[in-house]
Order: C-alpha cells, then structure tokens, then sequence
C-alpha cells in the first residue's frame, strides 16, 4: 500500500532548514528568467533612449528659463514670459499671481495638466476689472448655455480655467531629466528586483511550483512596463511606470502566498460558500456606492479600486467547490419525472441539476443590467457555462446557456438599456461612422494597430497616449502600435503558453477541487483576454475588460497575481494524473476551442497590420463633435506627423512675410515691420502656433488657421485654407501614410524630403497698398459717420489683386461675428449703381459697335422729374432729381452724365436679356433669373434690376476696359499651375474699350465725379454708381483705373463700395482717388499728372484710339 504525506507535513518539509541543493524547479527556472529579465531591459533601454533623445535640449531650455518647472516656480516674474497669451499686462500680472499662489498650495504638481483644476468663479471675475480673456470666455460660454438650455446659467455655476492647459503645457515642465531618470531607476530597478526575490525566496524554502510561470509573468509584465514608459511625457505627465512598477511588487509579493501553510486547495475548498457571500457583499456595495468613468452609467469603481476584478476569482472559488462536489451528479442522473416515456432516450439532466444553468445565465443577465457593464456580465457567464461543460462532460445546456446569453444582451440592446452598452454595441456595429458621442473608441483602436504594421514604431516612438484608455481597456492596440504585429504574436504564444500549463496543471491535479480550481482561474484568464482582444479587433463590442498584466490597474493587477498564486500553489502539490481522466476529454476539446478563438484573432490582428495597414491607418471616422456637429476625423497620427513638418510661410509680392509658423523669422525682420508701422509685440505671441503680423488687416485675405474660422464658408477665398496644400506640403494624408511609423525618429531620410519641399505661398497682394487703402477706408468711413465698405485693387493686366478691404474685419485670433467675418471685397453681392451702366454697353457694342452713336431722348416726365416712358413698362425711367432734361444724346454723353434714360432704353431695344445674360457669363458675373430679368429689363441696364454684383467684380470689369478689352486672369495667389499660360479672352475690340475708357476719363473730367476728382495728381478714368435701395441711403459705388494716359502695363484697376454711403461721387470716387494716389505715391504706378490738350469739344487726348462719338457732353454732380 502506497505511503502518503499530509499536506501539512509537506508544508513543515519545505519550511525546514535551508537546503544547499535548491529544488530542480527553481534551477531550471533561474535561466529562464534571467533570459526574460535581458529581454526586458533591452525593451527598456530602448524606450528609455527614445524617450530621453531630446532631454539634451530640454535641460538647456530649462537653464536658459525657456522652459519653466512649476514645481521650483517662486516668484510672478518667472512665469510672466510664459502667459503671453494674455494681451492685457494687467491681466497678466494677475494670472501670474493666482497661478503663483495655486502652484505653492499644491506642489509637487504631478502633471501640468494639474493647472486645468485652476478655475476662476463667475462672481470674481465679474468684480475683478482686470479680466479681460476671461470675461470673454465666460460671456461665449453663458451664451452657449442658453443657447442650449434656453434658460440663462444660474449665478455662481460656471467657472472659467484660468489658462489654456494644452496650448501652454509644451512650455512647462514638473520635473528635470535628472528627476526622470532617479524616477525611472528606481522604479525598474523595484520591478525587476521583485522577481528576483521571488525567484529565491522559493528556492530557499524549497517550493516546487511549475517554473515556466514566473519567467513568462516577467515577460508579460516587461511589456507592459515598457508600455507605461512610453505612454507619458517625461517631465510634464504622471509617471505611470511608477504606478505600474509598484503593482507588479505587491502581485510577487502575493506569489510568495504559497509558501504559507494557510494557502492551500484543500482549505479553500472547506470554504464554499463564503466566497460566494463575499462576493455578494461586494457586489452590493459596488451597487450602493459604485461609480464609473465620467460619461458612462457603468458601475466598475469603489472608490480606488474595482470590486469586479476581485469578484471574478472569488466566483471561481465558489464554482470550483460546488462542481467538484457535484459533477458526478451533473453526468449520471437523468430527468425522468418531466420526460415523457418516449422521449427518454434522450440525456437530459434532472431540472435540479440544469438549474444552476439557468441560475448562472440569470446572475451574469442582473450583472449585465444592475452593473451596466458589458464585460463582468460575459466573463462570469462564460466561466460559468465552460465549467458546466466540462463538469457535466456534454456541451448542449452549456450552449443552451450561451444563447440565452447572448440574446438577453441582445434584448437589452433592442430596448436601449444599459446605455454604455448600447453605445459600445452601436460602435462596433459601424466603427467608422457612427451617433455616439465619442464613438471613435474602436476606430482608434485599428489605427494604432494598422501604424504598428508587422514591426511597429519602436519602443518609445509611437503615440500610445493618443488611444482613449490606452493603459486599460485598449492597451493591446497601443502595443501593437510600437511592437507591430510581431509585438501582437509574442503576446499571444505567451497568453497561450500560460493558458496551457495551466490546463496542464489542473489535468494533473491532487484532486477534484484542485482540478476545477486550476481550470476555471484558468478558462478565466484566457475568457479575459479573449474578450478584451476581441473587442479592441472589432470581432464582438468593447466589454471594458482588462488585459492581464498589460493593463495599469493595481486591483486587476493584484487579482492575476493571486490567480497564479493560487495555480502555483496547485502545482506545488505534486501529481496525480488519474484524478484529471474523467475530464481529459472536455478540458482538451475546450484547449482547442481557445487555441482556434485566439488564432482567428490573430488572423484579425494580421488583416489590419499587415493585409490592409495602410488602407486603415488613413481612413476616415465620422463622428460628434462637442459642438453636435458631425465631422471627418484623422487618425491623429498624420495630423502628429503633419506637425512635424513645419506650415509653410505666406508672403506679399514683394517678399513681405504675412504669415508664418516660425517666431525666429518674425523677428528677423523687425525692423522692416516698424518701417510698416506693425509692433510684433502688440499684435503677435512667441506661444502661438501660427503668426499674422498684420491681424486683421489680412483676416479676410488670409484667414487663420489657429482658429480655422470661415474656412469652410461658401462665401470666403483664405489663403491659408485654399492653399492648405501647397502649405503644408501634401496633398492628403495617403501622401504621408508610408512615413508615419517613423515620425519621432529625428533625421529620418523620408521625412526630411517632405520637410525639404516649397511649401511657401506668395500671393498678389501688395501689403503697402493694403495698409493705405485700409487707413484711407476706415479714416472716410468714420469722418462720414459709416462703418461698412469694401476696396478692391488689381493691376489692370495680369488681374493681380493688389489690395482687398473690407469694414468691419474681425480682430486677430478672435471668433468674429457674421458681419465681421463678411469678405465684402469679393464675396459681398450690391445692386451695382450706374456702374453697371459699364456692363450695358460692352454688351451693345459686342453686338454692334456702331451703336456708340445711337441716340435716345431723355425728356422731362414732370414734377420736376426728367427721364422716360418705355412701352410696356408702367414704371417711367427716371433720372436724378434735380438733373435736367439731357435730351438726345448718344453712348458717351450718356456714360458721362449717368442718364439712366439712355441705358434702359439701350437695354429695352438694342441689347435685350438674353444678351445681357451672356455677356454677364462672359464677364464672370453673377447671372440673373431669366424671367425676372425680362421683366425688369429697363431697370436693370442702369444697375437697379435683379443683378448684383460683387467690387472684385466690378474692379475687373474696369480692368478689362484699361487693358484694351483684354479679360485679365484675376488672382490673388501667385502659382506654378500653368493657368496663367492660357490666352485671355477678348471680350471687345481694343476700339471699342478705347472708347469706354474716354468716356469714363470723361465721367472724371466733365461728368459725375468731377468733383471728388478736382486737382487729381494722377489721370482717373471711372463711373460712379448710386445703388438706390427699398429704405435707407443708397450704397455709394465707384469703379475705374488709373492712369489713363500712362503706361498701359502699369494701370491699376479698382472699385469702391460704402453702404449706404449715398452719392458715389460724394464718398466712393473721393476714396478711390485717395488710394489712386496712394499707389502712385508707393510707385505701384507712375506718378504723372494728367496735363491733357484739350480737342475742339472739350475731349482729353490719350494713349487710347479715338472714338468716332465726339459730342458734346452734360456735367450732373452725382
């Protein structure tokens, strides 16, 4: 008869005196975890080094105070220079103080990002005078509540933080790199001791546990510690190694549990119930006080730690102890009572024993309902059905269970209850386009694996903390995204290889309870991992489960240790394979069943790194915004290696930087930006991320691209937004998706082509005139008591545009409203005025130039009102008040005094709608419903019908009058697109526009602007235009070019637009000549005083041809 030992008599051997010859356990163990601990400080190493490559300059910029450490701040006028984003130096001063007087109060910070907890109430500052930003910030967000609540914020709810945390925090730091690196030895030295004293304090007692375990646990834990490494900013985050590094003490510590006599199989399993009750506990008070992350109705959180987590292997216990006790009964006894007789041959368990079936599906059902988490509710299912199962030796009730399971999550989905799960559900049904607010969750999780690839960023190089909860729920991903999929295999052969000796010990356990104790800690850490990989892989929804000592979580973190404590403690006892035969054929269907789920995982991992990398790491998530609008997200990998690549500059035509990126070339030209009356100081911060000089000067032109407002308004031309990719130097993120993987590897070959790229935009305008014209626009406007207008200048033959103006402009950097973000210049549309009139004849005299001799009759109407009566038209046609009757005349006398007589009578019989309409497409300009038009048509040929136009367009129409009838191109931006290279269209005959540029020089010199042009250094040929509207003064218009006998190829063309200005010869002709003047003075045009001869009939000579129509003209001041 075989001896046996006791266990306590074993337990008192193993606790004996130190032995000299240690267990061959622990020396077969020693190698291998000695290999394990070179293979993860090489990963450390590496992650170190990555992290540490710029800690060179950072400490000079800390030495230089270019770069401030909150946690030694002492004095306001250390962090004055970093709070330039303050304007006001009063306000800066204060939020010096307060930020001062948090930081003392507080220290150590852990993490910049501390300083987001400094808020300021509503009540001071409304007291306080000195706020400014933040009075700003707290009427945007009042007026964003009541918007949305449509009830005002009630007083003392909002507080306002005090500084802009992300924009400011590259400027802060917590610690040095001296700090880091004690930080980082300390804490991995901790990590890697606590194996080693594990390792020997088994092999002075003497323990005997399988030693494959310890060595793949330091392989698994290595991983995720060099994960934690790379997840946070060296010296402005929370060090998360630290926390890590301390959970993975405490769990060794919970592997020496073993070495006590107390841990042992054989006294857990006296203790049924009592995990059981505990567990209930547990679950209550998760129930009563229980919390979960912010945005979720989850309930995972009791206070620091997670109930679910200790819950789980609890529950194993419990399980363990009641199928080793019945599992017996579970195979032998068959339902007879509830069967009918001919039914009997079929092997169905007594409904007392399938109610634990039932009872389990129901618990892990009130799980999923009460707690509203999707993950403990599968995993206790599961767990529970698999060792039913295995138990009851037949799989159909555990199948039965399986789809009772699923279709309660099922029903729960259908009816919208719990909602995280709902939302989890949702996503992983349409992962890129979605209604979740924050449902890109699975989306990031695919990106950061597709970046990963086969062999990964590097340790270190990728952007793991860019992934929402990547050091929980989607660590996985965020390894995959620095180790590639080679990373995602090893993890997976480990998860296996300890998943098997697992099983393996439970085959070969003492006895029944052991054997179901083995195979359930067991069958819980693979369904663990399974369940988490699965969801981050898009195969079933997220569950929130953890991964096994990849995740940081302390409690997690401990309850795996205890499991494999538990499973060690199992092993230690020696073999009996008999015990495990009964249940060889389940346990071994059940190994294969995990083997085939984790290869088809690992087939889903491959097809998004390797099969289709590139296709996801550029694709696309459409999901709600903050702002409930729904928009296309990057995966903020390109947009990080976008930044990388420095925004291209923006420049005038004579060099002058308008925008730029880069401080260090603003201040370079100083002293060319005080000759241009522009203080850097006043207008621009060193901490922005984008510079405009001139502000708003140039927001309509340029816009801003910090801010990316009117970037996608129909009526808006930015820079900034149009040329977006000649700026940034790539046309879309496909361009950049082969070099992502490498974007923080300095130096790198590919990466410095894209950098070496033209990405500098030159654009049209000239910044001189534009700082005239706009001092000349908003000077008149106010002297007049007005405050919208707009400019428009081109030269006159390439259609550069020299300067465009519009009044109000929104102020640099801020969120404008409707009327201050309007680009009158070019996108505003006015009823032209009697500039139209300009329009009316080119689309005669295409049809017939002889028709500059045509005359019509302008008589009076009565009532001290003159003009005319067309046929068919009830309305009569009249001229100004006050005019006189200007008779017979023909096209020039008519341009010159503006009689609206002639022009609709021209219209009505001579020109007609179609026509008109096609010269107006002919001219770029806005086309007019045909019906209306027809109806309107008298009116219409003097500016007062359906036609609006804009003042770029009209200064065009004049240009192509000053350059012979030559249509110029019209530009704003200079490029090599070759579209400058196609001829230009001839709208008229160079006679023709000779003769409306004399009779437009004769507006100026004898008709309605001669006048505002009296004493004109420069020859102004132009039109004026008084647009009449239904109430209110009429817009004030002037259109023309100059100058009229100079050098035909520097002629600048222009119009100007006051609203609601009145005579366009009383405020826009006097305007248009001060910016005339203001081009001549700036040398843009040759500065020659008009001194004309004068013919028989009072007609100026010029540079253009004759005109046959010489007659005499009739001066009207309007």
């Amino acid at each position: 008869m075989a001896v046996t030992k006791s266990w306590e008599q074993r337990a008192i051997v193993q606790a004996g005196p130190w032995v000299r010859t240690a267990p061959p356990e622990r020396r077969h163990e020693l190698p291998w975890l000695m290999g394990a601990s070179l293979m993860v400080c090489a990963g450390l190493l590496l992650v170190f080094l990555a992290k540490t490559s710029n800690f060179a300059e950072l400490s000079g910029r800390l030495d230089r105070g270019e770069l401030l450490n909150l946690n030694t701040l002492g004095t306001t006028e250390q962090v004055l220079p970093f709070l330039e984003t303050f304007r006001d130096p009063a306000e800066r001063a204060l939020v010096a103080e307060k930020l001062v007087a948090y930081v003392r109060t507080h220290r150590p910070l852990p993490n910049v990002g501390a300083l987001a907890r400094l808020r300021i109430s509503r009540q001071e500052i409304e007291s306080e005078l000195r706020w400014h930003t933040l009075r700003e910030q707290l009427q945007q967000q009042m007026d964003s509540q009541q918007h949305i609540v449509h009830t005002g914020p009630r007083k003392g709810d909002l507080r306002i933080a005090l500084l802009p945390v992300p924009k400011l925090k590259q400027t802060f730091a917590v610690r040095t790199p001296r700090e880091f690196l004690l930080q980082f030895a300390l804490w991995t030295g901790l990590y890697l001791a606590s194996f080693y004293a594990v390792h020997f304090l088994w092999r002075r007692k003497m323990f005997r546990g399988d030693p494959a375990i310890l060595p793949a646990l330091h392989l698994l834990t290595g991983i995720g510690l060099i994960l934690a490494v790379s997840l946070r900013d060296p010296l402005r985050d929370t060090l998360e190694f630290s926390k890590f590094a301390w959970g993975v003490a405490l769990g060794c510590a919970a592997l020496l549990l073993p070495l006590s006599r107390f841990f042992h199989d054989s006294r857990f399993s006296r203790w049924t119930y009592t995990p059981l009750l505990t567990s209930f506990l547990l679950f209550v008070l998760l129930l009563t006080f229980g919390s979960g992350p912010s945005g979720s109705d989850a309930k995972v959180n009791l206070g620091p730690f997670q109930p679910v987590e200790l819950i789980k292997p609890l529950l194993v216990l419990f399980m363990a102890g009641y199928f080793a006790a019945n599992w017996e009964r579970l195979r032998e006894l068959r339902e007879k009572r509830l069967v009918p007789h001919i039914h009997r041959w079929i092997n169905l368990p007594r409904f007392s024993q399938a109610l634990p079936v039932m009872c389990g599906v129901a618990c892990a059902l009130m799980l999923f309902f009460v707690l509203k988490d999707l993950g403990p509710a599968l995993v206790t299912g599961f767990l529970f059905l698999v060792m039913f199962a295995v138990a009851r030796g037949k799989v159909g009730l555990a199948v039965v269970g399986l789809t009772l399971l699923v279709a309660g999550v099922s029903i729960g989905y259908k009816l919208g209850q719990p909602s995280t799960v709902v939302k989890r559900v949702s996503m992983w049904m349409s992962p890129w386009d979605n209604d979740v607010p924050g449902g890109d969750q699975l989306a990031h999780s695919i990106w950061a694996l597709s970046t990963g690839g086969l062999w990964g960023s590097g340790p270190g190089w990728g952007d793991p903390a860019l992934i929402p909860a990547g050091h929980t729920d989607l660590v996985l991903p965020a390894i995959g995204e620095e180790w590639g999929f080679a990373g995602i295999a090893v993890i997976g052969l480990l998860f296996t290889f300890l998943v098997r000796r697992m099983f393996c010990i439970a085959r070969d356990a003492a006895n029944e309870y052991a054997l179901f104790l083995a195979l359930g800690l067991a069958s819980l850490f693979a369904l663990e991992m399974l369940l988490i990989t699965g969801g981050v892989l898009g195969v079933i929804p997220l569950s929130g489960v953890v991964s096994p000592f990849l995740s940081s979580g302390n409690t997690a973190m401990l309850a795996n240790f205890f499991v494999f404590a538990v499973i060690l403690s199992i092993s230690n006892q020696g073999c009996r394979p008999e015990i495990g035969v009964p249940f060889a054929g389940p346990i071994g269907y059940l190994a294969r069943i995990f083997a085939v789920l984790a290869l088809v995982l690992v087939a889903r991992a491959a097809y998004f790194q390797v099969a289709h990398d590139w296709e996801f790491l550029a694709r696309d998530v459409k999901i709600f915004e903050a702002d409930g609008v729904k928009r296309a997200q990057h995966n903020p990998r390109l947009t990080s290696l976008a930044r990388e690549i420095p925004r291209g500059n923006i420049y005038d035509r004579n060099g002058v930087l308008l925008a730029t990126s880069d401080w260090k070339q603003l201040e370079s030209r100083r002293a060319q930006y005080e000759t241009l009356g522009v203080s850097l100081d006043t207008v621009c911060s060193p901490i922005e991320s984008r510079h405009y000089p001139f502000g708003e000067l140039t927001a309509h032109f340029l816009g801003d691209w910090r801010t990316g407002e009117n970037f996608h308004a129909t009526n808006a031309s930015l820079v900034e937004h149009d040329s977006n990719t000649r700026l940034q130097g790539y046309r879309n993120y496909d361009e950049l998706a082969p070099l992502v993987r490498y974007r923080h590897q300095p130096g790198n070959s590919e990466i410095e082509r894209f950098r070496g790229r033209d990405r500098n935009v030159r654009t049209t305008i000239d910044i001189r005139l534009q700082l005239r014209a706009t001092e000349i626009l908003e000077r008149r406007l106010r002297a007049a008591k007005h405050d919208k207008g707009a400019v428009a200048v081109m030269d006159a033959q390439s259609g550069d545009v020299l300067a465009l103006v519009s009044a109000p402009a929104p102020a640099s950097g801020a969120h404008g409203n409707p009327d201050e973000l309007l680009d009158r210049a070019r996108y505003a549309q006015y009823p032209p005025g009697s500039t139209f009139k300009l329009v009316t004849a080119i689309a005669a005299l295409r049809i017939d130039p002889k028709l500059t001799g045509k005359t019509f009759q302008c008589k009076s109407l009565g009532g001290k009102r003159v003009g005319t009566q067309i046929p068919g038209w009830r309305r009569s046609i009249r001229d100004d008040i006050g005019d006189s009757a200007h008779g017979t005349l023909a096209m020039r006398q008519a341009i010159t005094v503006s009689c609206n007589a002639y022009f609709a009578q021209l219209g009505v019989y001579e020109v007609g709608p179609a026509a008109l309409r096609e010269t107006l497409h002919l001219l770029g300009l806005p086309d007019a419903d045909p019906n209306e038009l027809k109806a309107m048509m008298p009116f219409a040929a003097y500016g007062q019908g359906p036609i609006l136009i804009t003042p770029y367009k009209m200064a065009r129409v004049a240009a192509i009058v000053a350059d012979g009838g030559v249509a110029p191109r019209g530009r704003w931006v200079m490029d090599d697109d070759g579209a400058g290279t196609q001829p230009a269209p001839v709208i008229v005959p160079p006679d023709v526009a000779a003769f409306l540029a004399d009779s437009m020089r004769s507006v100026v010199t004898n008709g309605t602007a001669r006048r505002a042009m009296k004493g004109a250094r420069l020859s102004v040929a132009g039109k004026t235009g008084t647009a009449q509207l239904g109430e209110g003064q009429p817009h004030s218009w002037f259109a023309g070019f100059t100058p009229y006998d100079g050098d035909p190829s520097r002629r600048i063309a222009f119009a100007v637009v006051v609203e609601h200005g009145g005579y366009g010869g009383t405020l826009a002709a006097p305007i248009a000549r001060e910016i005339a003047e203001a081009a001549s003075g700036l040398g843009i045009i040759a500065s020659q005083p008009p001194a004309e001869p004068r013919g028989p009939q009072g007609i100026a000579k010029s540079a253009f041809s004759k005109s046959p129509d010489r007659q005499g003209t009739h001066t009207a001041a309007r």
